[in-house]
């Protein structure tokens, strides 16, 4: 288990990095694949937000875990 300190400061960074996609999405890509990308990454970093802040796996890890075996 990691401490609670470590927890809150990876889920913050998590959170900046999906303002970071909101404004991509929003501001920057005209294109249907660019926003695609966009939404992947807001996905993705608002999973592991989460999963940071739980301190579980998120569910990238738990989905390549269950296909190892």
């Amino acid at each position: 288990m990691r401490p609670i300190p470590e927890r809150v400061y990876m889920s913050l960074w998590h959170t900046g990095l999906v303002a970071l996609g909101l404004y991509e999405y929003r501001r920057t890509h005209r294109t249907r694949l660019g926003k695609a990308l966009a939404l992947g990454m807001i996905a993705f970093h608002v999973d592991a937000a989460i999963a940071d802040a739980l301190d579980t796996p998120c569910l990238t890890r738990r989905i390549l875990e269950k296909l190892k075996g």
